[in-house]
């Protein structure tokens, strides 16, 4: 009889069985290190990250800007509350579009305390693209380890391409590439959780279609959102990626405007 099984569960799941082989397995310890973010308050509706995740989030400016800053916050929470263990984040604005209120509407949503997890979160503005490349190449490694950063938020990482008129394009691609060679050497340390944002608002831009693509293979995750014509709720497509290609690990999700707006702006 075992041999009979063991015949069976041979000709069902062997060594070479693409399944088999393309199995994600997370430790115990890529689960202690996971954050849950509920959307429409349901367990079965959420987007799931990982503290060594590198997710990118592509929808209108502000909306995909607001993801950004909610879920930096939910980060800050306890443990027991869906956030990570310990949290320090650094956000570099690459858009001049972070505002702190946001932090501080967030925690209240949240209950945290706002001087105390406000001291948890460093800020940098860069204001031209080489201002950028150079910030990602020499100064947020050392950030990173001095300052024991585990949430790296990059805010509207293409927008100042779009916004330099007289850049070359030989010299774009060369910036583009230094910038995509120092996120892929942090995600392959697996040390800090990174989340960015395109916007589509600049799909229409010529260099939109090439430089979204090539960024895109820094990142394992990404977070789609879309404005729903029927209702006041977005859309949420959520994709991993396996191999080139990204599959969708979550159909749309429903979330309410409510949940993502400013308490100001409701």
């Amino acid at each position: 009889m075992s041999r009979l099984i063991e015949e069976n569960l041979s000709s069902v799941i062997t060594p070479t069985d693409n399944k088999i082989k393309n199995l994600n397995l997370k430790t115990a310890y890529d689960y202690l290190n996971q954050i849950s973010f509920a959307i429409d308050g349901t367990p079965n509706k959420t987007i799931e990250l990982l503290s060594n995740d590198a997710v990118w989030v592509l929808g209108n400016s502000r909306m995909a800007n607001l993801m950004l800053m909610k879920l930096a916050v939910h980060c800050l929470l306890p443990k027991k509350y869906g956030g990570l263990r310990t949290s320090k984040v650094f956000v570099l604005d690459a858009g001049n579009c972070t505002d702190v209120y946001q932090f501080i509407d967030f925690m209240k949503q949240f209950g945290l305390n706002i001087k105390k997890n406000l001291k948890k979160i460093k800020i940098s503005r860069v204001f031209t693209v080489y201002q950028l490349t150079h910030f990602l190449k020499f100064e947020l490694g050392k950030i990173i380890n001095h300052n024991r950063i585990n949430i790296v938020i990059i805010p509207d990482l293409l927008t100042m391409f779009f916004q330099e008129a007289e850049i070359d394009f030989g010299e774009v691609n060369f910036l583009v590439g230094e910038i995509i060679d120092t996120l892929k050497s942090i995600t392959n340390e697996g040390k800090v959780l990174l989340l960015t944002s395109l916007a589509v608002d600049e799909q229409s831009h010529p260099l939109a279609v090439e430089l979204g693509d090539k960024i895109v293979s820094c990142f394992g995750k990404s977070v789609a959102i879309d404005k729903n014509k029927t209702n006041n709720k977005f859309k949420i497509l959520i994709r991993e990626r396996q191999g080139p290609d990204y599959i969708a690990v979550k159909k749309y999700l429903s979330l309410a405007s409510e949940d993502m707006l400013p308490v100001m702006e409701r």
